[in-house]
Protein backbone atom coordinates (compact mmCIF):
# COMPACT_ATOMS: atom_id res chain seq x y z
CA UNK A 1 0.00 0.00 0.00
CA UNK A 2 1.50 3.41 -0.74
CA UNK A 3 1.13 5.55 1.96
CA UNK A 4 2.44 9.22 0.50
CA UNK A 5 -0.44 9.94 -1.60
CA UNK A 6 -1.22 12.89 0.25
CA UNK A 7 1.06 15.17 1.02
CA UNK A 8 0.13 15.69 4.79
CA UNK A 9 0.91 12.58 7.52
CA UNK A 10 -2.47 12.88 9.12
CA UNK A 11 -4.44 12.45 6.06
CA UNK A 12 -2.29 9.31 5.29
CA UNK A 13 -2.94 8.20 8.47
CA UNK A 14 -7.10 8.57 8.37
CA UNK A 15 -6.57 6.93 4.75
CA UNK A 16 -4.62 3.74 6.29
CA UNK A 17 -7.09 3.90 9.29
CA UNK A 18 -10.51 3.68 6.89
CA UNK A 19 -8.65 0.61 5.31
CA UNK A 20 -8.24 -1.05 8.12
CA UNK A 21 -11.77 -0.22 9.56
CA UNK A 22 -12.61 -1.84 6.27
CA UNK A 23 -10.75 -5.12 6.35
CA UNK A 24 -11.89 -5.27 9.86
CA UNK A 25 -15.60 -4.93 9.18
CA UNK A 26 -15.20 -7.46 6.39
CA UNK A 27 -13.45 -9.90 8.75
CA UNK A 28 -15.86 -9.54 11.46
CA UNK A 29 -18.64 -10.56 9.15
CA UNK A 30 -16.75 -13.55 7.65
CA UNK A 31 -16.28 -14.67 11.56
CA UNK A 32 -19.87 -14.10 12.36
CA UNK A 33 -21.15 -15.85 8.99
CA UNK A 34 -18.43 -18.99 9.81
CA UNK A 35 -19.86 -19.01 13.52
CA UNK A 36 -23.31 -19.04 12.25
CA UNK A 37 -22.53 -21.79 9.68
CA UNK A 38 -21.03 -23.95 12.35
CA UNK A 39 -23.82 -23.76 14.55
CA UNK A 40 -26.05 -24.94 12.29
CA UNK A 41 -23.87 -27.92 11.53
CA UNK A 42 -23.53 -28.49 15.19
CA UNK A 43 -26.76 -28.40 15.62
CA UNK A 44 -28.22 -30.46 12.88
CA UNK A 45 -25.37 -33.61 13.59
CA UNK A 46 -27.31 -36.64 14.61
CA UNK A 47 -25.52 -40.10 15.98
CA UNK A 48 -28.05 -42.90 15.23
CA UNK A 49 -27.07 -45.91 16.85
CA UNK A 50 -29.00 -48.54 15.10
CA UNK A 51 -29.91 -51.83 16.82
CA UNK A 52 -28.98 -55.64 15.29
CA UNK A 53 -30.31 -57.17 12.80
CA UNK A 54 -31.65 -54.39 11.02
CA UNK A 55 -32.96 -54.64 7.61
CA UNK A 56 -32.04 -52.51 4.41
CA UNK A 57 -30.04 -48.84 4.93
CA UNK A 58 -31.47 -46.34 6.92
CA UNK A 59 -31.85 -42.95 6.49
CA UNK A 60 -33.30 -39.63 7.84
CA UNK A 61 -34.08 -36.73 6.01
CA UNK A 62 -34.76 -33.41 7.96
CA UNK A 63 -34.66 -35.50 11.40
CA UNK A 64 -37.45 -38.01 10.48
CA UNK A 65 -36.98 -41.88 9.79
CA UNK A 66 -37.79 -43.35 6.43
CA UNK A 67 -40.43 -45.80 6.53
CA UNK A 68 -38.54 -48.81 6.53
CA UNK A 69 -36.34 -48.08 9.91
CA UNK A 70 -40.33 -47.41 11.66
CA UNK A 71 -41.28 -50.48 10.15
CA UNK A 72 -37.91 -52.25 11.33
CA UNK A 73 -38.14 -51.06 14.79
CA UNK A 74 -41.42 -51.96 15.15
CA UNK A 75 -41.49 -55.79 13.94
CA UNK A 76 -38.33 -55.77 16.67
CA UNK A 77 -40.64 -54.58 19.38
CA UNK A 78 -43.65 -56.42 18.69
CA UNK A 79 -41.30 -59.56 18.45
CA UNK A 80 -39.56 -58.73 22.33
CA UNK A 81 -43.05 -58.30 23.65
CA UNK A 82 -45.05 -60.89 22.06
CA UNK A 83 -42.65 -64.21 21.65
CA UNK A 84 -41.55 -65.31 24.60
CA UNK A 85 -41.25 -68.36 26.86
CA UNK A 86 -40.76 -69.02 30.47
CA UNK A 87 -36.66 -69.09 30.07
CA UNK A 88 -36.92 -66.07 28.07
CA UNK A 89 -39.24 -63.79 28.54
CA UNK A 90 -37.49 -61.70 31.39
CA UNK A 91 -34.13 -60.76 29.10
CA UNK A 92 -36.58 -59.90 26.32
CA UNK A 93 -38.51 -57.45 28.51
CA UNK A 94 -35.60 -56.15 30.23
CA UNK A 95 -34.42 -55.48 26.07
CA UNK A 96 -38.01 -53.73 25.36
CA UNK A 97 -37.97 -51.24 28.18
CA UNK A 98 -34.54 -49.84 26.36
CA UNK A 99 -37.03 -48.02 23.94
CA UNK A 100 -39.41 -46.93 26.05
CA UNK A 101 -39.73 -43.22 26.70
CA UNK A 102 -37.89 -41.66 29.66
CA UNK A 103 -41.85 -40.29 30.60
CA UNK A 104 -43.44 -43.97 30.06
CA UNK A 105 -40.48 -45.98 31.79
CA UNK A 106 -41.91 -46.43 35.55
CA UNK A 107 -45.37 -47.61 34.72
CA UNK A 108 -43.90 -50.17 31.92
CA UNK A 109 -41.28 -51.32 33.97
CA UNK A 110 -43.98 -52.44 36.44
CA UNK A 111 -46.04 -53.60 34.28
CA UNK A 112 -43.71 -55.89 32.31
CA UNK A 113 -42.13 -57.23 35.17
CA UNK A 114 -45.44 -58.39 36.84
CA UNK A 115 -46.15 -60.01 33.28
CA UNK A 116 -43.00 -61.69 33.08
CA UNK A 117 -43.56 -62.84 36.82
CA UNK A 118 -47.15 -64.38 35.93
CA UNK A 119 -45.38 -65.97 32.86
CA UNK A 120 -42.68 -67.81 34.78
CA UNK A 121 -45.06 -68.78 37.34
CA UNK A 122 -47.66 -70.35 34.52
CA UNK A 123 -45.40 -71.65 32.54
CA UNK A 124 -46.86 -70.20 29.25
CA UNK A 125 -45.29 -69.59 25.88
CA UNK A 126 -46.70 -67.30 23.56
CA UNK A 127 -45.32 -67.03 19.24
CA UNK A 128 -46.70 -64.20 17.36
CA UNK A 129 -46.60 -64.79 13.71
CA UNK A 130 -46.62 -61.04 11.72
CA UNK A 131 -48.79 -60.66 9.14
CA UNK A 132 -48.48 -57.19 8.26
CA UNK A 133 -47.62 -53.48 9.83
CA UNK A 134 -49.18 -49.94 8.76
CA UNK A 135 -47.77 -46.74 9.58
CA UNK A 136 -50.52 -44.20 10.98
CA UNK A 137 -50.47 -40.22 10.79
CA UNK A 138 -50.69 -39.89 14.34
CA UNK A 139 -47.05 -41.82 15.11
CA UNK A 140 -48.74 -44.79 15.06
CA UNK A 141 -48.11 -48.04 14.26
CA UNK A 142 -50.56 -51.03 13.90
CA UNK A 143 -49.32 -54.47 13.69
CA UNK A 144 -51.17 -57.00 12.75
CA UNK A 145 -50.94 -60.93 13.46
CA UNK A 146 -51.63 -64.21 14.87
CA UNK A 147 -51.22 -65.04 18.41
CA UNK A 148 -50.94 -69.05 19.32
CA UNK A 149 -50.35 -69.67 23.05
CA UNK A 150 -49.04 -72.58 24.78
CA UNK A 151 -48.83 -74.38 27.98
CA UNK A 152 -46.03 -77.21 27.97
CA UNK A 153 -46.61 -77.78 24.06
CA UNK A 154 -50.05 -77.80 24.28
CA UNK A 155 -51.80 -75.12 22.14
CA UNK A 156 -54.19 -72.86 24.93
CA UNK A 157 -55.06 -69.81 22.69
CA UNK A 158 -54.82 -69.25 18.94
CA UNK A 159 -56.22 -65.39 18.00
CA UNK A 160 -55.56 -62.68 15.64
CA UNK A 161 -54.20 -59.78 17.19
CA UNK A 162 -53.47 -56.22 16.45
CA UNK A 163 -50.61 -54.11 18.42
CA UNK A 164 -50.90 -50.35 18.24
CA UNK A 165 -47.23 -48.97 19.08
CA UNK A 166 -47.47 -44.86 19.64
CA UNK A 167 -44.09 -43.94 19.31
CA UNK A 168 -42.00 -40.97 19.08
CA UNK A 169 -38.56 -39.71 17.41
CA UNK A 170 -36.29 -37.77 19.83
CA UNK A 171 -32.98 -36.52 18.24
CA UNK A 172 -32.25 -39.53 15.86
CA UNK A 173 -33.79 -42.26 19.09
CA UNK A 174 -36.82 -44.19 18.31
CA UNK A 175 -38.79 -44.42 21.58
CA UNK A 176 -42.14 -46.12 22.63
CA UNK A 177 -44.97 -44.30 24.03
CA UNK A 178 -47.11 -47.20 24.89
CA UNK A 179 -47.87 -50.10 23.42
CA UNK A 180 -51.91 -51.27 23.16
CA UNK A 181 -53.31 -54.62 22.19
CA UNK A 182 -55.98 -53.22 20.33
CA UNK A 183 -58.91 -56.12 19.93
CA UNK A 184 -59.06 -56.15 23.71
CA UNK A 185 -59.13 -52.17 23.65
CA UNK A 186 -56.98 -52.73 26.96
CA UNK A 187 -53.63 -50.44 27.46
CA UNK A 188 -50.91 -53.28 27.59
CA UNK A 189 -48.12 -51.14 28.77
CA UNK A 190 -47.21 -47.39 28.25
CA UNK A 191 -49.45 -44.07 28.41
CA UNK A 192 -52.49 -44.33 27.31
CA UNK A 193 -53.40 -44.19 23.73
CA UNK A 194 -56.98 -42.44 22.84
CA UNK A 195 -58.70 -44.22 19.37
CA UNK A 196 -59.11 -42.04 16.77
Amino acid sequence: MKTTIFLQKASNLYAENRLLKFVTACLSMAVIVNSFMVYRAVKYQRVVLIPPKMTGTIEFVRGKPTDNYIRDMSRRIVNLAATYSPPTVRAQFEELLAYYAPESYPRASNSWYSLAGRIEEAKVSTVFYLEKIQLKKNSTIEVFGKTMQFATNVPIENKSTTYLINYRIDAGRFYVVSLKEKSLKKDIIGEKNHDK
